[in-house]
Parts: structure tokens; sequence; C-alpha cells
């Protein structure tokens, strides 16, 4: 090691260009072949280089391979790879970055979207040796924000193999495509594509001087990490370090290349006399002695004057591994300015963090950390920032944005700004109709992150998949019990226990579970939130088809669980091959959402999606059933013996509201009984609000079999699968929106730690007194479903009916139907506004272009949306709707109810757009 001075270190440090004018040169060549000849100069290389009999079939592995090589690892290599590949997993998630939106003082809502790469590249060193350790860090990180694929490059043995244990790193990382080839012309291949090698978005990841000079090469077509050149270790230390361990330090950088920098700083004398000492005697043993003992002679020790100056003069080398072996490492961290990474302690070695340690070890060298960063989730990203203004903010930014056009000389983006200040001065006196359906995202009259639909102005409200009022009867029935509770401990007391118990009681007869697996929430949005402080927490990501509840996005993000959406079409139900692979591809436990009935498309996945994901042991499901009830089925139907469901027992309700034949009457038509008209109650009606205790304990049930739903331990006679939660709620065909009660089905274990996580009293009394009531009288509000699911029926083939709509078939107390064409759809639903008719439009999802959902209201209802939808249809198509004829006027709601409106089940797809509604 060499004796410098600060100033002789600072000007003869050598560290020279990651690679010469003729490897440059070299690499060149080789990237342009491949791009011209694709995979046959890629074999030609690879045969050259690494594997003379490789075949053109053998480029790239069976996707299999990953998981075959993980599955025949033997047990302590694979739990060293777990290991770290959950400390990796832990550190990064933390630094995912997601969308950040607001709305300014005046109105303009900014903000920044984050999206995921769609397909990116690591290259993995190999040949004569194996680094599994940099698959794990970066494909990681690639996975938890949600990269669409990842691509493995890596050289192949002289045999054409790839070691196992990195075959077995790419599974636990996610990785099934891997390209058997190195060097330049697996970076050109990744760049550029070829036959069997898909073009990628981005290379990461470690090589040589050729693999730097081709990523160099193609910087201009794909994304790179960086440059990198040989490893770097510079160990500030005082007389609290030991020798042995700060030589030892050094030479574990050394041995990665002969020009290596290493180095140590310190004001202590004696302790870089014992460092040197100790660096002839370890490295005599090293069994890399002649590649460490070529770096150890170009390294240096540096006495500084003061372990502040020692510090300073480190972040003016900015290198690739800071190690801070001193008396207080976390009071000098503060000081560190610029450093790849930095290890603070006797107890952080380097060598942690190329591993388990939980950081990543791709890290800038040669300086570079004077502006580069550590590999991490954000390289894995696009950050798009967008901007929409509205009318009432213009003033604040366009007198500027004009001012300083005009300065610039740009007179065509002054004009472009002055059409904006006069619409913003009011100069247009009449703009269209304020409408839920036709708000636009990040509009400043819609709540976000929140829910978008709230009260409106529409008299025929159907854009939150809202239930029908109560009936008097009902009503009544719920005043009194409400001034009985009044009369005694509300609401100057805290929500009694045993209300709460009471509730929960008849809940679980309702749904036939035990009651230590049911848990109330403020709604189920507030359970959602539970599930994801809880069991997301262990999960590398949640998981859901898309488009779906919206509210599942927001809540992973802000529980700072990853959020991968699984894109299906609208017009079909989510099935397993859509997740399978999906989840497959991500390392560790995941947590999937599964909305069923599904909103806003109103489809019902097949139960056999459920029992496949409830088979698989890396699987935590949530199945929502919010509309459970208009679907006339359930996933909690299925724990039971097929033999004999609570549907078989005369006049009993399921857990899905479907009610055996002889409980339900023959007519469906619009009639007494059927919740058609809200203001008239029927005798049976009356008769069931008469008698509090109608609904009460459930008929006799037969017993639940376990294995009906891949139950885990055969010894478990708790009728719920361990791994699943069922979420539910009052809101919708309970018509308790207002109260906000919903209630999650899980085994009791799962159960008890949701419950821990949710605050204490978080149902108030007026809610469990409403909760109490409706769930007393379940049979009516079940027959009145039945009758929703009748309407719905007809308003499905009305619909369909309309020249260019086109619904969907529901299982919900909706229907989503597709305009065409597809811009007609926004028109048409603020024509609809314009005649009193709210519903829903989704102008963020670009998968819902062209789409509207409508809920299913009462026949008066229907029939007022079907004809103002013809009269709009019309107007549209026509050209022109400026003045209809009942602009503002649509029907109302009949009966007390006119009118009325409220909060959404719940609303949100994200902090920078509006969810689904409810």
């Amino acid at each position: 090691m060499r004796r410098l001075t600060p100033s002789q270190l600072l000007a003869g440090l050598d560290r020279r260009e990651p690679f010469s004018p003729e490897i440059r040169a070299a690499a060149e060549a080789i990237v342009d072949d491949v791009r011209r000849r694709g995979d046959e100069a890629l074999l030609e290389y690879t045969r050259r280089f690494d594997a003379p009999h490789l075949t053109r079939d053998e480029l790239v592995l069976p996707p299999d391979a990953p998981a075959r090589a993980l599955e025949a690892l033997p047990a302590p290599l694979r739990e060293a790879l777990e290991r770290a590949a959950a400390r990796i997993a832990a550190y990064h998630r933390r630094f995912v970055p997601g969308d950040v939106a607001w709305t300014d003082e005046a109105g303009n809502r900014l903000g920044r979207l984050v999206r995921p790469l769609d397909r990116v590249g690591i290259y993995v060193p190999g040949g004569r040796a194996a680094y599994p350790s940099t698959v794990l860090m970066t494909a990681i990180p690639a996975r938890l924000v949600g990269v669409g694929e990842i691509v493995l490059a890596t050289p192949p043995r002289p045999d054409g193999s790839i070691p196992a244990v990195v075959l077995a790193a790419a599974a636990l990382a996610g990785v099934r495509r891997v390209v058997r080839a190195g060097g330049a012309q697996a970076v050109a291949a990744l760049a550029y594509g070829t036959e069997r090698v898909p073009a990628v978005d981005k290379i990461v990841g470690p090589g040589n001087a050729y693999v730097t000079a081709a990523k160099a090469a193609v910087a201009h077509r794909v994304g790179i990490d960086a440059l990198a050149g040989p490893s770097e270790i510079v160990i500030v230390a005082d007389d609290a370090a030991d020798p042995r361990w700060v030589a030892a330090d050094l030479l574990a950088q050394a041995e990665h290349d002969p020009l290596a920098v290493v180095g140590c700083l310190s004001p202590d004398g004696a302790l870089l006399d014992a460092v040197a000492e100790e660096l002839r005697r370890q490295l005599a043993a090293t069994p890399r002695a002649a590649v460490a003992a070529a770096a150890v002679e170009r390294g240096f020790l540096v006495a500084t004057a003061s372990l502040a100056e020692a510090v300073e003069l480190a972040n003016r080398l900015a290198p690739e591994h800071l190690s801070l072996q001193v008396r207080d490492p976390e009071a000098w961290l503060g000081r560190v300015r610029a450093a790849g990474a930095v290890f603070l302690g006797p107890f952080a070695p380097v060598a942690a963090g190329d591993y388990a340690a939980g950081t990543n070890h791709v890290l800038p060298t040669g300086g570079a950390a004077r502006h580069q960063t550590a590999l991490g989730p954000e390289a894995f990203v696009r950050c798009i920032p967008f901007f929409a203004g509205s009318p009432d903010g213009v003033a604040a930014w366009a007198p500027a944005a004009r001012t300083l056009a005009e300065a610039e000389g740009l007179p065509a983006h002054a004009a472009s700004i002055r059409l904006r200040e006069a619409v913003g001065s009011g100069a247009d006196p009449h703009p269209p109709a304020p409408s839920s359906a036709g708000r636009a995202p990040g509009d400043a009259a819609a709540p976000a992150p929140g829910y978008a639909v709230a009260d409106g102005p529409a008299p025929v409200k159907l854009d939150a998949n809202e239930a029908e009022p109560w009936p008097p009867a009902l009503r009544q029935a719920l005043v009194a019990e409400l001034e009985r509770v009044l009369g005694s401990s509300a609401p100057h007391r805290y929500p009694a226990r045993d209300l709460r118990r009471e509730v929960i009681a008849r809940i679980a007869a309702y749904v036939g579970a035990a009651e230590e697996a049911v848990v109330l929430g403020n709604g189920s949005d507030e359970l959602v939130q539970a599930v994801l402080g809880t069991l997301g927490a262990r999960c590398t990501a949640a998981v859901a088809p898309s488009p779906t509840f919206g509210y599942y996005a927001t809540a992973a993000a802000a529980a700072g669980v990853p959020y991968r959406p699984v894109p299906v079409p609208p017009e079909r139900a989510v099935t397993l091959d859509d997740l399978q692979p999906v989840l497959d591809a991500l390392p560790g436990e995941k947590l999937v959402f599964l909305c069923r009935p599904n909103n806003p498309t109103g489809l019902c996945c097949e139960l056999e999606v459920v029992k496949g994901l409830l088979q698989r042991p890396d699987v935590w499901l949530v199945v929502d059933e919010a509309y459970a009830e208009f679907a006339g089925e359930s996933v909690l139907d299925a724990r039971r013996a097929p033999a004999r469901t609570v549907c078989a027992a005369r006049g009993a309700a399921s857990p899905s509201g479907h009610r055996s034949p002889a409980a339900v009457p023959d007519a469906v038509g619009p009639g007494p009984g059927t919740g058609d008209d809200p203001s008239a109650g029927t005798p049976e009606d009356a008769g069931d609000a008469a008698r509090p205790g109608a609904g009460g304990p459930a008929p006799a049930r037969a017993a639940p079999r376990a294995g009906d739903l891949a139950a885990g331990d055969p010894a478990d006679r708790s009728p719920h699968p361990p791994r699943l939660v069922v979420l539910r709620t009052l809101s919708k065909a309970f018509a308790l929106a207002g109260a906000r009660v919903g209630y999650a089905v899980a085994a009791p274990a799962v159960a008890d730690r949701l419950r821990r996580w949710l605050q204490p009293y978080n149902v108030n009394t007026f809610s469990l007194v409403a909760a109490r009531v409706a769930l007393d009288h379940r049979e009516a509000f079940l027959r009145r479903a039945e009758a929703t699911r009748s309407r719905r029926d007809r308003l499905l083939q009305a619909l369909s009916r309309s020249p260019g709509i086109h619904p969907l078939p529901s299982r919900g107390n909706f229907v989503l139907f597709r305009v065409e064409p597809a811009s007609d759809a926004r028109p048409l639903a603020e024509a609809l506004a314009r005649r009193g008719i709210a519903v829903r439009a989704f102008p963020w999802e670009p998968s819902l272009t062209g789409y509207l959902r409508v809920t299913v209201g009462t026949e008066a209802e229907n029939q007022a949306f079907l004809a103002a939808l013809a009269d709009a249809l019309a107007a549209v198509r026509g050209g022109g709707d400026a003045a209809p004829s009942r602009a503002g006027q649509g029907p109302a709601r009949p009966g007390p109810a006119a009118g009325s409106s409220g909060e959404s089940r719940r609303d949100a797809s994200g902090a920078s757009r509006p969810g689904w509604g409810a």
C-alpha cells in the first residue's frame, strides 16, 4: 500500500476510463453486427467466447428452468438465497415510488404518475464464476415496482450450462426468461432485440470492460444504469478500529479486480501501520492473492490531520463503498455527501452489502457517486408529470406564462394561453351543466384521494351503485330503535360493547361463521386498509385484475405495499391463466384482491379461480363481495358440503343472499313487495318491521366442511380457509351506505390480527343500531335484492335494444355498457346529466374508454333513464345538444327520497384520479 498525503492522493489517484479506446471499438463492432444479423451473430460470438457447441435453439432456456433449478438446490444454499432475497426485498420495498397529486389553492390539479417499465434486461457476469447475488440485486427491485418482464442474460459455461445457483436466484426473483449469452453481444441483443431475445427498455447490471463499452454504445437506444468501473472501497478509521477487520475489508474488495481502488484514511498513524502489517499477513493466506496483491499495491494509506478531514476527503473521492469504522459512526454519517453506499461501524462489512444486508450492491464507481445513486426501484419506473387546469385556476398561472412566452419570442404560445384566459375570466357564460359522470379526473370538485361521487344535482342519481331507500315501515322501525337507544346510553357514551357483539352475532348467523371469525369495519374500505396494514406487510406486492375497484391501489400506496394490476379485457372475468404468470413472477408471498362481482364490470369470476388461488401457499386472497346479494352466490357458500347448503334450508338465506325457491315468490315483475316503489311498504314488510326478531338467529345449517375451499390443515375444524379473507358490506343490499358498516370473515387467527389493526370504537353507535335493525329484517332486504336482480335483467334487455349500446352481463346492482363509437360515451354522459340523469364515466381508465356505468334504480328511475338515453343518443349523434327540453329537470325519485343522494360505498382509485364510485 502506498503512503500518501491527502493532496498526493487527490492528484495521483488513477481512476481511469472504464474501457480503453481499443475495447470501445471492438465492442461497438460486435454491437453493430448483432444489430444487423440478430441471432446468427449472437450465436457466433457466444460460441467463440463461451460455449463452442451451443445451438441456436439453446440460446434461451426453457421458462421452467429457473424453477426446476430452485427445487433441486441443496437446502442450505436455498435457505441462504431465500434469506438474502427477503432482506433485499424488505429494504427496497420502502423506496417503491408512487403517484403523487394535489390541488393548488387556485383549483388546478398537479401531480406525477409513476409507471413501471414494460421490460428490462439484467446482465449477470458468468462463465467460470457464478453471481446469484447480482440476480437478486437487479431483479428484485424491478419486480417490486411491477416491471412487466425481466430478461436475464449471462454467459454460459463451456458446456453451455448456467450455474444452478444463478437459475435458482432467478426463480426467487421472478425471472423466467434466461438468455445464454454474455459480453457485448448480449448487451446488443437486449438493446435491439433478435428473433429469440426481446428488446428491452433498460439494461442494468455490472460487467467487464466490453460489457460497459457496449452499454455506452447502446445508451442512445435504451436506458442503462451506469458505466461501471473497477470495485472501490475507502475506509475512514480512528483509533477504535480493529486493524485486522480493516485489512480484511480492504482485501475483500481487492480480490475483485487488480484495478480495484482500495484505501484507508485515518488521523491515527499507528492504526495505518497496523493495517499495513495485517494486509501483508492476510494477503499471504488469501486464495486470490495474485489478483488482490495488484490492487493492494495500487492502494493507499493516507494520514489526515483529523477525522473531519478524512470524511471530507472521502466525500471528494465519492467512492463506491465508504466504510466508517470509527467510534461514533452515526454522528459522522450526517457529514457524508457523496458515496455509493455507506457501511457504519465494525459490524457492517462491505461484504454484507454484497449479499444479504439488504442494500444494493450495484453502485456507481469512478467518482460517479457525485451525481449517481445505487440501483433501486426508482431505476425501473417512468415518472410522468401531469397538470389539470380548471377555469377558475387559469389566473394563477396564465399571466406569468403568457408574459414569459412573449419574452421568448413565441407568439403562438402566448395566443394559446390567451384563449384560456378568456374562458377563465368568464367570457363563456353557459358552460355545460355539472355532472359527476362527466367530471374529469382531478376536477377540484372531486375529492382526491377519496370518494369522487358525492351529492350531485341530478334528480335521478344512478352513478354510485346505491340501493333504493328503505320503505316507510323499516324506516319507522329504525327511528323507534334509535329513540330507544338515545334515551339510555347515546350519544354521550362510547358505543356499547354489547351492541357491537349483537351486530357481530347477527352477521355470523347470516353468513354461517363463528363470531370470532367476523370483524366489523367502518365500511369495508377500512377493512381493505386493515388487510394491507397486516397481511400486506409480509407480501411482496398486492395483485388485482384491472379494471377493478380502485381503492385497492389507493390503500396499497398508503400502506407502502407495491400494487400490481393485471390487465383483463372488460368484456370477460379474470381467469387463473391471467393471474398465475404474474404471481409466479413475483417473489415471496402475494396479496390478491378479487372483487366478486367485479366493480365496475359487473362480471363474476368462476369459483375455480378462488379455489386455484387458495391452493397456492404463497397467496393471501381477499374476495370483496360488496355485491354478493345481487349475484345470488358467494364463496362463503362453497365452504359447505354440496349436499346441504344453507340455500337448501327451506326459506333460509345463504351468505350470498340467495334464497331457496320455497321462500322466493315466483313473480319477479314490479308490484307489491318488489321494492319498485320505495314509498310503499307491503303488508309483509310491515309484518317484518313489527317483529324485530324476524331475521334473528339463522335456521339450523349443515356442518361446514373445510375441504370445499382448500382449507389448510385437515386437523383444523374451522370452516374458513386460513389464507382467505372475505369482505362484505351493508351499504348495498341492506341500503346502509350512509352508515358505513362493513365486515370481514376470516380464519379466527387472521381476524384477530385485523381487529388489532383497527381503531377502538371504529363503528359508531348510530351505525351499529342501523346495522342491527337491518339484520333483524334481512328477509325484507333480501327480497328487495331479488327484485333488483329482476329489474337489472329487464334493464339489460332494454339496453341491448338501444342502437350503439352494448351492455355487459352483470351480477351486481349496476350495468356497464359500451357506447359505439367510443367517442360518444363522454358526450352521452354529459347529455344525460343535462336531462337529470347521473351515470358513471371512467375517463382515467384507458381500458374503459367508451364505457359508462348505470346503477339499477327503481322501476321509475330505470324508465326515466331509458327515456333520457334515447333522447340523449339522438341529440349526441345528431350533432348538437345545446338546449334539451328537460335540461336539469329529469324525473325525480318518487316519494320522500326525491333528490336524495349519499356518499358512495367507496370511490377512489389512486391519489391522482377518482375511483369507481361504489
